[in-house]
Protein backbone atom coordinates (compact mmCIF):
# COMPACT_ATOMS: atom_id res chain seq x y z
CA UNK A 1 0.00 0.00 0.00
CA UNK A 2 1.17 3.48 -1.09
CA UNK A 3 1.06 5.86 2.00
CA UNK A 4 1.53 10.06 0.67
CA UNK A 5 3.25 12.56 3.14
CA UNK A 6 0.72 15.37 3.61
CA UNK A 7 3.94 17.83 4.43
CA UNK A 8 6.05 16.80 1.87
CA UNK A 9 4.55 14.88 -0.37
CA UNK A 10 6.81 12.19 -0.55
CA UNK A 11 5.54 8.50 -0.99
CA UNK A 12 5.90 5.93 0.98
CA UNK A 13 5.53 1.84 0.68
CA UNK A 14 3.42 0.49 3.71
CA UNK A 15 3.53 -2.91 3.83
CA UNK A 16 -0.28 -4.50 5.33
CA UNK A 17 0.14 -6.65 8.02
CA UNK A 18 -3.08 -7.49 9.07
CA UNK A 19 -3.24 -10.51 6.36
CA UNK A 20 -0.86 -11.95 8.84
CA UNK A 21 -2.34 -11.72 12.07
CA UNK A 22 -4.93 -13.33 11.38
CA UNK A 23 -4.82 -16.82 11.50
CA UNK A 24 -3.15 -16.17 14.97
CA UNK A 25 -6.14 -14.30 16.05
CA UNK A 26 -8.81 -16.90 14.89
CA UNK A 27 -6.80 -19.46 17.27
CA UNK A 28 -6.37 -17.30 20.18
CA UNK A 29 -10.42 -16.46 20.17
CA UNK A 30 -11.51 -20.22 19.11
CA UNK A 31 -9.71 -21.19 22.05
CA UNK A 32 -10.59 -18.76 24.51
CA UNK A 33 -14.29 -19.58 23.28
CA UNK A 34 -13.60 -23.34 24.09
CA UNK A 35 -11.68 -22.48 27.17
CA UNK A 36 -15.27 -20.55 28.42
CA UNK A 37 -17.77 -22.90 26.81
CA UNK A 38 -15.81 -25.79 28.93
CA UNK A 39 -15.76 -23.51 31.68
CA UNK A 40 -19.25 -23.17 31.38
CA UNK A 41 -20.44 -27.10 31.15
CA UNK A 42 -21.39 -28.61 34.00
CA UNK A 43 -19.34 -32.04 32.77
CA UNK A 44 -15.99 -30.50 31.92
CA UNK A 45 -14.60 -32.72 29.00
CA UNK A 46 -10.52 -32.98 29.06
CA UNK A 47 -10.60 -33.26 25.18
CA UNK A 48 -12.27 -29.65 25.16
CA UNK A 49 -10.04 -28.33 27.51
CA UNK A 50 -6.67 -29.25 25.96
CA UNK A 51 -7.28 -28.44 22.17
CA UNK A 52 -8.58 -25.19 23.66
CA UNK A 53 -5.16 -24.53 25.72
CA UNK A 54 -3.09 -26.26 22.35
CA UNK A 55 -5.26 -23.70 20.23
CA UNK A 56 -4.29 -20.39 22.30
CA UNK A 57 -0.93 -21.46 23.03
CA UNK A 58 0.11 -21.90 19.04
CA UNK A 59 -2.24 -18.79 17.95
CA UNK A 60 0.23 -16.84 20.92
CA UNK A 61 3.52 -18.76 19.45
CA UNK A 62 2.41 -18.11 15.78
CA UNK A 63 1.85 -14.59 16.75
CA UNK A 64 5.01 -13.62 17.82
CA UNK A 65 7.16 -15.77 15.22
CA UNK A 66 4.90 -13.56 12.78
CA UNK A 67 5.93 -10.44 14.72
CA UNK A 68 9.31 -11.48 14.90
CA UNK A 69 9.45 -11.68 11.11
CA UNK A 70 8.07 -8.56 10.34
CA UNK A 71 10.65 -6.52 12.56
CA UNK A 72 13.67 -7.87 10.66
CA UNK A 73 12.45 -6.60 7.72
Amino acid sequence: MEVKCTKCMHSFEVEETTKKYRFPFYLILTGTAMLAYEHTVNNPSLIITALGDFSVTVGIIWMIVTRGRVNKH
